[in-house]
């Protein structure tokens, strides 16, 4: 079998086709027929290496949204057709203190989906079962992208920070960011 993606072949380089085998399905591992994957600027960073950890080729995209295709012999919690979505971390060891404390993006062996793995800029993306996380059938998978980056980025100090509707919130910049940080505040 091969998946077909677009990868860049070295910093500054332009994406162009690439097909490749995958290789057989690892047993904690499932394989996700790509519907849409968002663009990141952390994926134009991995890309042009600017932060020194690519490894090529790179095929971008960690905002994946598609249906289960195929699950390995020690997946657990989905089935064949669910959604689900792909953030910027596709695998951890998954026995450590922090994978055990549902933390493995702590866990010093996690995976980042398009660094050393390849990502959901092709027909198809596989990550390890946990870090699929199910999606509603009814959001729409080009909008349900980003709330796996830049969502869960702003979500996550609304939620540590334990942030009532009585209080005030502000954001610097209405970016990518800064636009899911104003209306995860207002809802």
């Amino acid at each position: 079998m091969q998946i077909n993606a677009w990868a860049t072949k070295g910093p500054n380089q332009p994406l162009e086709p690439l097909s490749y085998d995958p290789g057989l399905l690892a047993p904690d591992d499932v394989e996700i027929a790509v519907e849409a994957c968002g663009l990141c600027h952390s994926d134009v960073s991995v890309m042009n290496n600017e932060w020194g950890i690519s490894s090529y080729p790179v095929i971008p995209g960690h905002e994946v949204i598609g249906k289960v295709v195929a699950l390995g012999s020690n997946a657990k919690g989905l089935t064949i057709g669910q959604r689900v979505g792909v953030g910027w971390g596709s695998g951890s060891c998954m026995h450590c203190a922090q994978c055990q404390n549902g933390e493995g993006n702590l866990c010093a062996q996690n995976v980042p989906t398009i660094v050393g793995h390849f990502g959901g800029f092709a027909d198809r993306v596989r990550a390890q079962w946990p870090w699929a996380v199910p999606i509603p059938d009814g959001l729409d998978p080009a909008n349900a992208g980003p709330l796996l980056c830049g969502g869960v980025t702003v979500f996550t100090p609304l939620k540590v920070f334990d942030i009532k509707p009585i209080h005030r919130v502000g954001a610097v910049g209405i970016g990518g960011l800064g636009h899911l940080a104003l209306q995860f505040a207002k809802a």
